[in-house]
């Protein structure tokens, strides 16, 4: 045991949900939080932040549950990293639970199994995301999650997402928070990094499931990607060099090559979307094998990411 916190009288967990147009899936996102069995001594309070949807988020609780809830708006989409941020300095709870919108708790005891780890010493706990169902992109995303556990297990602390964790308040203040001047990715990696070079101590706990409930398709996935090669993967660059240059997205950023990606960027260019969209189409007919889909979309994602690096190197 690593240094346990024992005290939990009148403990506080306090959890942010930044919403963007996702008002489908809230409402069963709130559900999963209601129904969760605290450690005594802990209750929570739910911070929800509307990130200037097009349509104001409407949220409905329980009557015996609203006073657990607050709801604010932001004027304007301003990026999960200014929404985050925004709910988190809401509350006073010693802990903090960030939670995508679109997820749900996968049985009655995650939160609880989160809080044991924090008492028993750890500043930051992950849970694990899975996606019920059985076509490409439900199998595809679950073997994604496995891998991001794998690497974790193995020593990088950064390869976890924002989805479900909590985190020490305390800690979180000193490192800073989220970095507002990213919109489009790469702030989880940013704050994990900052909360590792504090030593923060860190745990995955796989049986802190959640369920993601959200629709993806690769016309959404590669949108963000190309995003981020554009302007979040800037700011990542100037912060964090050397660990940039170890992960995958370097070899599909135009910046660190001598010229052979430019080519590839602008040879691929014309055709890009237009095959997205047909990969799409081909992917929910289930007209090719999973082996096969998955190299088109790696590959698809890998040229949307690329021509946002090149976008941004003109």
């Amino acid at each position: 045991m690593i240094g346990s916190r024992i005290d939990t009288v009148d403990k506080t967990l306090d959890i942010v949900i930044p919403v963007y147009n996702d008002a489908p899936y809230i409402t069963e996102s709130l559900n999963s939080i209601f129904k969760q069995k605290l450690i005594n001594g802990w209750h929570f309070h739910i911070y929800v932040v509307d990130d200037g949807s097009d349509m104001p988020v409407k949220v409905d609780a329980p009557k015996d549950k609203a006073h657990m809830l607050s709801v604010t708006r932001l004027d304007e989409n301003s990026g999960c990293s200014v929404a985050r941020n925004k709910g988190a300095f809401a509350g006073e709870g010693e802990v903090i639970l960030f939670l995508d919108a679109d997820c749900s708790f996968a049985h009655e005891n995650v939160l609880a199994l989160l809080l044991e780890q924090y008492i028993a010493g750890f500043d930051v706990c992950f849970g694990q995301i899975n996606i019920v169902g059985a076509g490409f992109w439900a199998t595809y995303q679950n073997n994604v999650s496995r891998e991001r556990c794998l690497r974790f297990r193995q020593g990088e602390e950064s390869s976890m997402t924002t989805a479900i964790f909590i985190v020490k308040r305390r800690l979180f203040e000193k490192v800073g928070e989220f970095d507002e001047a990213y919109h489009f990715g790469f702030e989880d990696r940013d704050l994990f990094i900052a909360l590792s070079k504090r030593e923060a101590r860190t745990c995955l706990v796989e049986e802190a499931l959640v369920n993601h409930n959200d629709e993806i398709s690769l016309t959404s996935v590669t949108k963000k990607l190309y995003k981020s090669g554009a302007t979040s993967s800037v700011r990542f660059i100037e912060k964090h060099p050397d660990e940039y240059k170890k992960m995958e997205y370097v070899k599909a950023d135009v910046r660190f090559s001598k010229g052979s990606l430019k080519l590839i960027a602008l040879l691929t260019k014309p055709f890009l979307w237009p095959m997205v969209r047909l990969i799409d189409v081909a992917l929910r007919k289930e007209w090719l094998s999973f082996s096969v889909a998955k190299k088109l979309v790696k590959c698809s994602s890998g040229l949307a990411y690329l021509q946002g690096t090149n976008v941004r190197e003109k």
